[in-house]
Order: C-alpha cells, then sequence, then structure tokens
C-alpha cells in the first residue's frame, strides 16, 4: 500500500496556512471573554469538533460530489484558487476574520452557558472562519488527488492534527495575547497570507495547464 508524501506534505503546509492558529487568538478572546478556564474549553471543543466534521466529509466525499456535478478537478482547482487568493490578500491587509456580538453573561449552568455560546459565535468561528470556503476547496482537491486509502487516512490524520494544533492554540489564546501582543500575532499572520496566496496560484497555474495543455508547452 502506497502514499504520497508530497501530497499530504503540501496538504498539511496548505491547511495550516489556511487555518492560521494565530490569527484565531484576537477572535477567539473577545468571542469567549467573560467565561471560565472549564468554559473555553468546553467551547474549544466544540467549535473544533464540529469543524472537524465539516472537513472530514468534504476530505471523502469532495471527490465523489465532484463527479455528480460533472465539474473537473483543474476547473475546480483555478474556481478553488481565486477564492485562496482572495482570502490571502483578505489575510495580508488584517481583514479576513470579522466577528460581531454581545458578550452574554448570565446565571445559566456551565453546559448551557457553553451550547449557548456556541451557538451564537459558531457562524463565523466554526464556518466560514475554521471550515469555511478556502479550507472546504483544500480538503476536497486534495482529497481528490488521493491515489490510496493509506494516503486519504493520512491526511485525515493531517486534518485532526492541525485542528488539533487550533485547539491548543484556543485554549492558550488569552495567555498568548498578553505575552506577545496584537503587533506579533498580526505579523504572523500576514506571513501566512502571503504563503496562501503562493499555494493559491499554484492551485490556479496547475488548473490552467490542464485545462490548456498548448499554453504550458509555449513557456
Amino acid at each position: 500500500m502506497s502514499m504520497n508524501l508530497d501530497l499530504i506534505s503540501n496538504f498539511v503546509i496548505a491547511l495550516l496556512a489556511i487555518v492560521n492558529p494565530v490569527e484565531k487568538i484576537p477572535l477567539w478572546v473577545e468571542a469567549s471573554k467573560g467565561g471560565s478556564r472549564e468554559f473555553r474549553w468546553r467551547l474549544a471543543g466544540l467549535i473544533i469538533l464540529s469543524s472537524a466534521v465539516i472537513l472530514l466529509i468534504f476530505l471523502f466525499l469532495g471527490r465523489q460530489l465532484l463527479i455528480q456535478l460533472h465539474i473537473e478537478l483543474a476547473s475546480f482547482k483555478i474556481g478553488g484558487g481565486l477564492i485562496l487568493l482572495q482570502f490571502g490578500f483578505s489575510m495580508l491587509r488584517g481583514k479576513a476574520v470579522k466577528i460581531s456580538g454581545d458578550d452574554n453573561n448570565g446565571s445559566d449552568d456551565l453546559k448551557s452557558s457553553v451550547l449557548k455560546r456556541f451557538r451564537e459565535i459558531f457562524i463565523p468561528i466554526g464556518v466560514p472562519v475554521i471550515a469555511g470556503p478556502g479550507a472546504i476547496t483544500t480538503v476536497i482537491i486534495y482529497g481528490y488527488q488521493s491515489d490510496s486509502f493509506l494516503t486519504s487516512s493520512l491526511l485525515s490524520l493531517a486534518v485532526l492534527g492541525v485542528l488539533g494544533l487550533l485547539f491548543f492554540t484556543l485554549i492558550t489564546g488569552h495567555a498568548i495575547r498578553k505575552i506577545t501582543g496584537d503587533l506579533s500575532l498580526n505579523l504572523v499572520s500576514r506571513i501566512f497570507g502571503m504563503i496562501l496566496i503562493a499555494i493559491s496560484v499554484q492551485f490556479m497555474v496547475e488548473g490552467l495547464t490542464e485545462v490548456f495543455p498548448g499554453w504550458a508547452l509555449s513557456q
């Protein structure tokens, strides 16, 4: 049973750039404010678990979805590359993440409070910030290119690994922000934005090469 190590490593880099755990810290601090440590742990767990389910569904069923809709992978690479390109530029401008909402403190028990806040912030934190168009596009494209069960399994482990890193970042987000400040976090976010732009351009070049093979030969 073979595995495509290049595909897996590229997938990890791409997904890490899109999910960008560091960028989520300011958003998470705002969304989880007013809660205890246990409250933040449970809330972060719910968000990560829900996002993981969404991405794994598209990872394993994305290929069948494209086939049923008669969409070629090359076309999806071009369209997906445009989405990632837009998201990358938004990260460079520091405008990739927006949230609005009020802090909700009440006398509810911990479980009810967590579920209430989860319903309020899963949109936009879970979707589209974590499991958004960029991440979904990425898992579909790489999942489509998987040529063995072992590769697909490792891709799914990569999804869980990146989201596990995000979970750790969220639960330590308040402490990290106090230590580093917003300037350092914004700088790292913009670096990830540049990486994502490069990945999106590569997607589009590959798609255009497949759609217009003569264009590639003329280069």
